[in-house]
């Protein structure tokens, strides 16, 4: 249970940090990017999976926390949640820009890696896993 944007662990702890279809629902996502770009060790990887929209450039921003209420830029979509029947608000349909996020949050390179294909089993709608990796040396 914690914060993304705020996490609880020192500087360099980690070597892996993964996460699974969340990012969508934080609304200051690069801010959780640089907290897990900060708790990983030098060379260090994030490993983490998105709703990802390979057609669009620039991330779709859906809503914006501000001065402590969620206001809509879109209609709100809701997501499923395994521990709760309310389900959980996307702030965001990412695109592209987000490789550049990764980096400007202090990763060292950032990609993301399509899979898809009838020959793997997986058909129907191409899937990205994204890794970002931490700089090796200490720096951020």
């Amino acid at each position: 249970h914690e914060d993304l944007t705020a996490l609880s662990f020192d500087d360099g702890a980690f070597d892996l940090a993964i996460t699974q279809d969340v990012f969508e629902h934080v609304p200051d996502y690069r801010a959780a990017f640089r907290e897990l770009c900060r708790v990983l060790a030098p060379g260090g990887r994030l490993v983490f999976t998105i709703p990802f929209f390979f057609d669009l450039e620039q991330t779709r921003v859906r809503a914006v926390v501000r001065n402590g209420e969620v206001d809509h830029l879109l209609p709100a979509e809701i997501h499923g949640n395994p521990v709760s029947n309310e389900g959980s608000l996307c702030f965001q349909n990412f695109g592209w820009d987000i490789l550049a996020d990764l980096t400007g949050a202090g990763f060292a390179s950032a990609r993301a890696s399509m899979y898809w294909g009838p020959w793997q089993g997986h058909l129907g709608f191409p899937f990205f896993v994204f890794a970002a990796v931490r700089e090796e040396g200490g720096g951020m």
